[in-house]
């Protein structure tokens, strides 16, 4: 049967009536409604199966999740005016998604670049909760975090987030042991931090709003992935990293990276592809991705009138998997 559901164009600040969520089809990434469900939650897929060792899900939720396309609209809850100020803050709703299909109640989740904590608000939301600690190196979102959490009046349940380097803290076994986590969930820096033409071209500076960008994630600290001098060390930062989080994470687990591709110097650049072929150097085998389409992302006229270049509408999730030890049994 084909799918109909068109998904909407949403503006960038788009907030939805929580109200109204109820009413309007499930959107791709999100947990359906019940009675939108495989089956309406009844027949063969209802209920977790007996030999379900990953999650907490339902057959019909876990087939639910496995489309490898999503499209998410999600309402502008948990916080979000205040950490909407990370330009590219992660919807808790999508990383409680993740979370949820990735860990059984008992998992433990780390987010070594954990912004505004998008992922640690997921992992309080989940059904049930999980344990979380992430990492950030920027005190400013630190902050953001922790202030979203006492303003939620004890909705949500604050987690450690480190204010610090990465790559130092995780390497510190004393603080992070060997294979102490269910599951790794995170959104790095996407690329080192280029020059932006539309936001310092002075014809830009006033009007033009289609044409400006103020998008500015990095700090001031040289530690940041964002200030390296070039994409090649970006991607050998990216494989150390790699390295740290696959000796946390117990065999047969989880890692599941947001990436976006970028264009750069008249060529378009397979960011995802390039860290995935980092990851496996370090011991992870891909095994798979879910691309992310972004509602109501802004489109920009790059090139017009003269070239095509891409607006880039989506994400990619890449999904990663510690592979048991060689000659061990499940």
């Amino acid at each position: 049967m084909v799918d109909t559901f068109q998904p909407r164009l949403l503006p960038p600040d788009f907030e939805e009536d929580e109200s109204l969520a109820a009413d309007r089809p499930a959107v791709d990434g999100e947990r359906p409604p019940r009675g939108q469900r495989e089956g309406g939650g009844q027949g063969k897929y209802a209920g977790k199966h007996p030999r379900n060792k990953l999650n907490e899900l339902t057959g019909d939720e876990w087939i639910f999740f496995t489309k490898s396309v999503i499209t998410t609209a999600y309402a502008s809850d948990y916080g979000h005016r205040l950490r909407k100020a990370h330009g590219a803050n992660k919807p808790p709703q999508l990383m409680k998604s993740l979370i949820e299909f990735f860990t059984d109640a008992r998992g433990r989740v780390l987010d070594p670049f954990a912004g505004v904590g998008g992922t640690l608000i997921g992992a309080a939301i989940a059904a049930p909760p999980r344990d979380c600690v992430g990492i950030e190196i920027n005190a400013r979102w630190v902050a953001i975090y922790r202030k979203v959490v006492a303003q939620s009046a004890g909705a949500l349940v604050e987690y450690p987030l480190h204010q610090g380097d990465s790559q130092v803290l995780l390497a510190d076994r004393a603080l992070f042991p060997d294979e102490s986590f269910d599951f790794v969930c995170t959104d790095p820096p996407y690329n080192v931090h280029l020059t932006q033409t539309m936001a310092n071209d002075p014809r830009y500076v006033n009007g033009h709003t289609n044409r400006r960008t103020d998008y500015n994630m990095r700090s001031e600290d040289t530690a940041d992935l964002a200030n390296l001098e070039s994409y090649e060390a970006y991607l050998d930062a990216m494989q150390r990293m790699l390295g740290h989080c696959y000796r946390l994470l117990k065999p047969q687990k989880y890692l599941a990276i947001i990436l976006r591709d970028a264009y750069q110097q008249g060529r378009y650049v397979f960011t995802h592809v390039d860290v995935a072929r980092r990851a496996e150097s370090v011991g992870f085998v891909t095994k798979g991705v879910k691309v992310w389409y972004q509602a109501g992302t802004r489109l920009r006229p790059y090139g017009y009138p003269f070239a095509y270049i891409p607006n880039i509408a989506h994400q990619h999730i890449v999904i990663l998997q510690k592979p048991r030890p060689v000659g061990s049994r499940q």
